[in-house]
C-alpha cells in the first residue's frame, strides 16, 4: 500500500469512528425517555436495561454504519480539498480515480461489517431483546399484582391474589372478574396458579389449576358453571409497557432460513409475503448503501463548483440522504405490488445512487464544471415571493 493511501486512509478513519460514535448515541437518545421511565416509573432492574440496550446495538449500526462512511468521506477528503491537498495531489499525477481506490476499499469493508450486522448479528440482537423484554414483562406482571388487593392493572379485568411468590410467579388463592368480552362475562376462581411467559406466541399468561368459571351471558340470558383443572388467561402486553413491543419482533428475528422457510409455506397457502420478503432482501442490499454513499461523499467533495456554492454542495448532500430513505420507502411499497421482483426493488435504491456517484466523479475526471445554477433560480424565485 501506498504513502498516498495509507494517508487517505488516516483522513477518512478518524472522521468515522467520531461520526458512529455521535450517530449511535443520538440513536440511543431516541430511546433515552422510554430506558429511564422503565427504570424509575416501572421499577426495572438497570442490568436488564443495559441488556435490552445492548440488545439493539447491531441493529443500530445497521443504519448507522453507511451514514457515519458518508460523513466520513465528506469530513476526510473535504479537509484535503480545503487544504489544497487535492491539488498538489493532482500535481503528482494523483487522479480522483486513483484516490477513491483506498476509499472504496474501506467502503467495502464497511459494506461486509454493515452485511455482518444485518444478516446474522442484528436478528441475534433482536432475539435477546425479545427475550430481555418477556424476561422484564414476567417480572412486570409478579409486581403489578399484589397479593391481599383488588389488582385492576389489566384493562377489563379485576385480580385478587391470597399470595405470590415473585421469584417463581407461583399464586394462591385467585379470584378474576373478566370483562374484556363485554356481554359475556365470566368470574374465575382458583386454588393455586403460575405465571407463564411463551416467546413464540408472544404472549404472557396467567395458567390457573383447580378451578371454577362462571359465565354470563346478557345476550342469551344464560348461567353456566364449570370446573377445570387447568385454564389460561392471557395478559395484554401493551397494557404492561404501553406499547406492543412484540409487534415486528418476529419477522426481524427470525433467521434467514426461518425468513425463507415462511415466505414458501405462505405462497403455498396463497397468502401475501411481501412483508418476509422485504425483511429478507433488506438485510442484504441495506448494506450497498457504504458503496454508494462512499462514492457520492468523494464526488460531492471533489466535483467543483462555483464560488459560494461549496457550502450548498454539502446541503445538496444531506438532501441526498432523506432522497435515499425516501427512495427506499418507494421500493418497500413497489415489493407489496409485485413481490416476485422485490430483489431489484430493494436492490434499487443503492444501484442508483452508486450511478450517481460514478457519474458525479467522472465529471471531476474529466475536469467538467458542476454548476448549480438551477438551485440559486429557484432560490431566488423564492427569495422574490
Amino acid at each position: 500500500m501506498s504513502i498516498v493511501n495509507r494517508y487517505l486512509l488516516r483522513e477518512i478513519l478518524l472522521p468515522f469512528v467520531y461520526a458512529l460514535v455521535v450517530v449511535v448515541c443520538i440513536l440511543l437518545l431516541g430511546q433515552l425517555f422510554k430506558i429511564v421511565n422503565m427504570v424509575v416509573s416501572d421499577g426495572v432492574k438497570v442490568w436488564d436495561v443495559a441488556r435490552m440496550v445492548l440488545s439493539m446495538i447491531p441493529q443500530m449500526l445497521t443504519m448507522a454504519l453507511p451514514i457515519s462512511f458518508f460523513f466520513a468521506v465528506l469530513a476526510g477528503v473535504g479537509r484535503l480539498v480545503g487544504d489544497g491537498e487535492v491539488i498538489a495531489l493532482k500535481a503528482a499525477g494523483i487522479s480522483p480515480y486513483q484516490m477513491s481506490i483506498p476509499i472504496l476499499q474501506l467502503a467495502v469493508a464497511c459494506t461486509l461489517l454493515t452485511l455482518l450486522m444485518s444478516a446474522w448479528l442484528a436478528p441475534w440482537g433482536i432475539r435477546q431483546l425479545r427475550r430481555a423484554t418477556f424476561d422484564i414483562l414476567k417480572e412486570k406482571v409478579t409486581l403489578a399484582l399484589r397479593p391481599q388487593m383488588l389488582n385492576q392493572t389489566f384493562p377489563g379485568m379485576a385480580i385478587y391474589l391470597d399470595k405470590i411468590d415473585r421469584k417463581t410467579g407461583r399464586v394462591v388463592s385467585v379470584f378474576i372478574e373478566d370483562r374484556r368480552h363485554g356481554d359475556h362475562q365470566q368470574t374465575i376462581t382458583a386454588l393455586r396458579g403460575r405465571i407463564v411467559s411463551d416467546m413464540q406466541t408472544s404472549t404472557l399468561s396467567l395458567k390457573l389449576m383447580d378451578g371454577t368459571i362462571h359465565e354470563y351471558d346478557q345476550k342469551k340470558e344464560s348461567y353456566r358453571v364449570t370446573d377445570f383443572s387447568q385454564y389460561h388467561i392471557n395478559f395484554e402486553i401493551s397494557a404492561l409497557m404501553g406499547e406492543k413491543l412484540h409487534v415486528g419482533f418476529k419477522s426481524k428475528a427470525r433467521s434467514n432460513s426461518e425468513l425463507r422457510q415462511k415466505i414458501a409455506l405462505k405462497k403455498s397457502r396463497g397468502e401475501d409475503p411481501s412483508r418476509s420478503i422485504k425483511t429478507l432482501y433488506e438485510r442484504f442490499t441495506k448494506p450497498l448503501a457504504c458503496i454508494a454513499f462512499a462514492l457520492l461523499g468523494l464526488a460531492l467533495v471533489l466535483v467543483p463548483v462555483r464560488s459560494g456554492a461549496r457550502s450548498q454542495g454539502f446541503v445538496f448532500g444531506l438532501g441526498l440522504l432523506l432522497s435515499y430513505h425516501l427512495l427506499g420507502m418507494v421500493s418497500e411499497y413497489l415489493v407489496e405490488l409485485n413481490f416476485s421482483m422485490a430483489i431489484f426493488f430493494m436492490a434499487l435504491p443503492p444501484l442508483i445512487f452508486i450511478l450517481l456517484g460514478t457519474w458525479l466523479l467522472t465529471i471531476k475526471q474529466r475536469e467538467t464544471e458542476l454548476s448549480f445554477a438551477f438551485w440559486q433560480r429557484i432560490t431566488a424565485l423564492v427569495k422574490k415571493r
